[in-house]
């Protein structure tokens, strides 16, 4: 996503604004508290309802200290889900139990804190309070989603930049149901007035009344309109996944066509929550790479999450604004890609010497080693040193047809359409006269770049005329001239190819493997629940019941002790724990097919010495099976995997 430059300013404005952003250069982000405890506030159940206990937290060692985590949890980024007074109090729709608490929360696998400095009412990681408008809210920071943990023996693992496992979307439902269920029952709607009103009850309570059902409404249609439908097949997306990117779509297009409630996709294309470690040193980023990370791309990607996660924002243009009035705070945004980059991914080898994992047999990992490199893995999955300042990742991508994955996440993200409303007549890119007007209906990816541009482009109006703008200047010039990716390549298949042409996004990204231990399920939309298993194939049922060794065709998620074995979710009774999710790749967008390269099915390139394609006498690239890997190096392959 491009940035169009802001005009020049007045000389006089100019001056003060430099001194402004002098000033500003020189600030840090102030620590989230002078005491952090050791278990960076960490609330640890003893034992849930899925079967995971733990009675201490660790962190790896992930060049963090714990004011910097604290910070990444606690950080506001501008988003307003609903107004914090009605969250702090409101119940859980089928007893007095408080929404927020943490025996909720851990069952929607959020991560529960304990009250501290920087997060006085016990907050989750990644929920935090955010002030807009005059009026407060709760919403939710970049650790909501980039926060993990998983369990060994006893031990819980709090892992930073780690994909979570919360279910979003039952938190949804859920939190509009606990709304609706307070406007109807008059007990539930009386504890909570009391509770948010105190000395204005009873004299404000009608006027409560409208705000708590205005919020109910909106959580409602958020819900309705991202309903994650197949024809009339609704498919929950489970634990640990979420459709970003039909969710962003959906909320342009509703904030381009306010009046129009029929203005959506289904967000039907759930994909795992990447990891965030080296994410501001690659060149590209997501799964489908639309993320270019060159030059202002990284405050693009970072504002356009803020506003699919309920960030407030008008695309309606108001009279004398360069851009979109919006609550993002676009500083934090920028602080928070440099403080990225010193993340770490964590490391097995280093917990093992703590005694919290299982010592890797380094025997048995060397033979690994080989077959990674025998089956080219090392081709797309780029070795690095995970501690080097200077690290620098160049994705590759494959095409869907060569890498066979579920196509459901990369399509919708390409061909997603909708009515342009207050962007129709406009030029699509403002930098070029001659470009193409928006018509009626139109892609939305270039809505959703022309959103965040305006987002970018307009100040915050909270602040007044001469900071806000010094802000704007400096954090617009700041993000382009601290980021150390200032050219990018798209390398699709193994040859470099037009990183503007639309269809090469009809691909899938490989990205470095330190750390991958730490993020099952695998594949993009999570449907391999271990590393043992992606190396077999996927089969039909008839195949597996034949006793033929393939990828689980159903399996549980939703509890975090780690197969440490297997490298994967731990597969527990979900009769014995009816909570768990249970995931079936038999359903629209849950294939786990594909990227069968050790099994023998998915085909390689024939590459040259120097990577390239080997072509044949047609001209088209030429392409090999290999020999499905034994189980003793299957079993070597997920022993290496630890290493990195």
């Amino acid at each position: 996503m491009t940035v169009n430059r802001p005009g020049f300013l007045p000389a006089s404005l100019l001056i003060a604004t430099t001194l402004i952003i002098t000033t500003l250069s020189g600030c840090t982000y102030v620590s989230q508290g002078v005491l952090v405890d050791s278990d960076r506030h960490a609330q640890i159940e003893s034992q849930d309802s899925y079967g995971d206990s733990a009675s201490r937290v660790v962190y790896p060692e992930q060049n963090w200290s714990g004011a910097d985590s604290l910070w990444f949890y606690n950080v506001s980024q501008g988003s307003n889900l609903i107004p914090y007074d009605i969250f702090l109090h409101l119940e859980v729709a089928d007893s007095e139990l408080l929404f927020r608490s943490d025996a909720n929360m851990n069952r929607l696998r959020y991560l529960p804190q304990k009250p501290s400095v920087s997060n006085p009412d016990g907050l989750p990681v990644g929920w935090v309070k955010d002030d807009h408008a005059n009026e407060k809210y709760v919403g939710f920071t970049c650790a909501a989603c980039h926060t993990s943990q998983v369990n060994y023996r006893g031990v819980a693992i709090r892992i930073d930049g780690g994909g979570t496992l919360a279910d979003m979307e039952l938190m949804l439902k859920e939190l509009a149901l606990a709304l609706q269920t307070s406007l109807d029952q008059p007990d539930k709607f009386e504890r909570l007035a009391k509770q948010v009103l105190q000395g204005k009850y009873p004299d404000e309570k009608e006027n409560f009344r409208s705000k708590l059902a205005n919020t109910a409404t909106q959580i409602a249609s958020y819900n309705r309109i991202n309903e994650p439908r197949h024809g009339d097949q609704s498919v929950a997306y489970g634990y640990g996944r979420l459709d970003a990117f039909g969710r962003i779509y959906n909320r342009i297009l509703a904030h381009l066509t306010p009046q129009s409630s029929d203005n959506y996709n289904p967000a039907n294309a759930p994909v795992s929550y990447p990891y965030l470690w080296d994410t501001p040193q690659h060149d590209f980023v997501q799964w489908n790479g639309v993320g270019d990370n060159e030059l202002a791309g990284p405050l693009g990607r970072n504002t356009g999450e803020a506003l699919g996660v309920f960030a407030q924002f008008d695309l309606k243009k108001q009279q004398g604004d360069v851009g979109y009035r919006s609550s993002v705070v676009v500083r934090n945004l920028t602080r928070m890609e440099r403080h990225l980059e010193s993340l770490w991914s964590p490391s097995w080898e280093e917990l093992a010497k703590q005694n919290v994992l299982p010592a890797i047999d380094q025997s048995l990992a060397r033979e690994g080693a080989q077959v990674f490199v025998e089956y080219q893995c090392h081709t797309c999955h780029e070795a690095i040193d995970r501690t080097d300042s200077k690290r620098r990742i160049t994705a590759q991508f494959a095409s869907l047809q060569t890498i066979g994955t579920d196509p459901y996440m990369a399509m919708n993200a390409l061909n997603y359409a909708g009515k342009m409303g207050y962007f129709e007549g406009d030029r699509i890119n403002k930098l070029k006269p001659n470009s193409p007007r928006y018509q009626q209906t139109g892609s939305v990816l270039p809505a959703l770049s022309n959103a965040v541009e305006g987002v970018l482009l307009e100040p915050d109006h909270d602040k007044l005329f001469l900071r806000r703008w010094a802000e704007k200047l400096y954090d617009l010039i700041g993000s382009i001239s601290d980021n150390p990716i200032k050219n990018t390549k798209r390398h699709l298949d193994f040859e470099t190819v037009n990183k503007n042409n639309p269809s090469t996004l009809a691909a899938y990204k490989a990205r470095p493997l330190n750390g991958i231990w730490a993020t099952a399920p695998y594949l993009h939309n999570g449907s391999v629940p271990s590393l043992y298993e992606l190396f077999m194939p996927s089969c039909s049922d008839d195949e597996i019941a034949s006793g033929k060794t393939c990828r689980s065709n159903r399996f549980t998620l939703g509890a975090r002790e780690l197969d440490a074995v297997k490298v994967g979710i731990i597969q527990r009774d979900p009769a014995q724990y009816p909570g768990l999710f249970v995931f079936d790749t038999s359903l629209p967008s849950n294939s786990n097919k594909g990227h069968e390269y050790a099994a023998g099915i998915t085909p390689v390139f024939v590459l040259d010495a120097n990577n390239r394609p080997v072509e044949d006498a047609q001209g088209k690239p030429q392409m090999r099976l290999l020999q499905p890997i034994s189980d003793h190096q299957r079993m070597a392959l997920v022993e290496y995997l630890k290493t990195l």
